[in-house]
């Protein structure tokens, strides 16, 4: 399925070239188009840009959220959601952890995961029912670190109600 037809959290690139391609090309050969506005990223769309040249407006955000960079790419859970389609570089978790990892818990072990999949030491984490939960890095054969997982929106926001 082609996704034109159609999430460590950091990475850093060399000069020209893209942080987004690099981080894609790490999960699956697929290309996803996508635009920049200002350090931002978002899938194309085609008709929305179409409609600013017409408008003669400039796009301030457009589409689906992909991910940003500063001197680093943070990716986000919709891009993950999009690689989670066609690569096979995954590990796939079991009940328990899957809450420890939504939870964010910073490490998991043996008893978490059910498989591994694919040669990278990045990888799309996935519960039982192949559903996208975040990413991670392979540090030992049986252990991964947690580096993005869906619950960590909700932890953000809980700690700036606090503040």
């Amino acid at each position: 399925m082609a996704l034109q037809n159609a999430n460590s959290r950091i990475f850093h690139s060399k000069a020209g070239e893209k942080m987004i391609d690099k981080f894609i090309a790490k999960f699956t050969e697929e290309k996803i188009p996508y635009i920049k506005i200002k350090n931002k990223y978002f899938l194309e769309n085609k008709e929305l840009m179409e409609l600013s040249k017409k408008l003669n407006c400039k796009i301030e955000a457009a589409s689906l959220y992909l991910g940003e960079e500063n001197e680093t790419f943070k990716p986000s859970l919709a891009l993950l959601e999009i690689l989670a389609r066609t690569s096979k570089e995954k590990v796939f978790l079991n009940d328990i952890g899957e809450i420890d990892f939504i939870y964010g818990r910073k490490k998991l072990g043996k008893r978490h995961i059910k498989s591994i999949q694919g040669n990278n030491n990045r990888k799309l984490v996935q519960n039982e029912h192949d559903e996208n939960l975040g990413y991670c890095k392979i540090i030992d054969e049986d252990k991964i670190k947690n580096v993005l997982d869906r619950g960590d929106f909700l932890r953000r926001e809980k700690n700036q109600k606090r503040a």
